[in-house]
């Protein structure tokens, strides 16, 4: 714990921080409207810049969470939501970063200014959380787990608006939205990205979850790990993504197919993560 003199002005920063990150993503989401409605040259040049320093504080403000509360800020929902806010960010700028192009933004990211607002709104932070939590295992696994989530979003916004594109393709006019978004080449290209970049986050997630929890089931914290209905979705999950990619780079698959899957893997995820969360016991929950 750092001491009390050097705390205050930190926690006056969080507060600080707390309120401008759901501005700063405000102000980055308007600047890509901007940017996708009229073109304009002078907001092509600054919105990745200003998404990039939203996020860099947006990391500052997590690391700061980290070392006055001694735990990953994970341990509510509205810590969670902060946290889902800058992983669909981070993703985002990587995956622009990676296809040079900055369309899709206004779509990308509205999920993190609504996340980040809600957090905002009804965040708490506290140092009394279970022993549990502070493990540095735990929080590689949680914060893993989340960004390959988020990718898998990700991955599923720009499928829908892939099928959503080429089905426009195939009548007699073009609106000004599809004309804005980039071809389906490098939407199919996005898509495979973003699916990349989850399967990968999760499969670190899972190995360092699996150690993790093998040192709890040594401590005698939990009883067994491989019944668990959580790790087994994940794997699932893990597995159907897997699937996915292997599926494009193997046997071909179109991107119309891939888009489609993506869609409903994710769809499936969300499902399976809520009937586990809500109506399955596993050593998931802490209490």
């Amino acid at each position: 714990m750092i001491p009390h003199f050097e705390a205050a002005p930190v926690l006056i920063l969080l507060k600080l921080l707390n309120i401008v990150l759901p501005l700063g993503y405000l102000l980055v989401f308007l600047n890509y409207l901007v940017y996708f409605v009229q073109k304009h040259e002078w907001s092509r040049r600054s919105i990745t810049n200003l998404a990039r320093s939203v996020v860099t504080l947006h990391a500052i403000y997590l690391v700061l969470s980290i070392v006055v509360f001694r735990h990953v800020p994970l341990a509510n929902v509205w810590e969670a939501f902060s946290f889902i806010a800058f992983a669909l960010a981070l993703v985002y700028l990587f995956l622009e970063w990676w296809m040079k192009d900055k369309a899709t933004g206004v779509f990308l990211l509205a999920p993190p200014l609504f996340f980040q607002i809600v957090s905002s709104a009804f965040i708490t932070h506290s140092s009394h959380v279970p022993d549990i939590l502070r493990s540095p295992l735990f929080g590689f696994h949680v914060m893993s787990a989340l960004l390959g989530y988020a990718a898998f979003a990700i991955a599923a916004v720009y499928g829908g608006l892939y099928l959503l594109q080429y089905r426009e393709l195939k009548g007699t006019s073009v609106g000004l939205i599809f004309q804005r978004l980039p071809n389906l080449e490098i939407m199919s290209k996005l898509i495979l990205g973003a699916l990349i970049f989850g399967w990968c986050m999760l499969t670190l997630a899972i190995v360092v979850g699996t150690e993790w929890s093998l040192q709890l089931l040594a401590s005698g914290l939990i009883e067994d790990l491989f019944i668990d209905p959580k790790f087994l979705s994940t794997v699932l999950i893990w597995l159907i993504y897997g699937i996915c990619i292997g599926g494009r780079y193997v046997l071909n698959w179109p991107s119309r197919i891939l888009a489609m899957i993506s869609l409903l893997a994710f769809l499936m995820m969300v499902a399976s993560t809520f009937v586990v969360n809500l109506f399955i016991s596993s050593f998931h929950s802490f209490g």
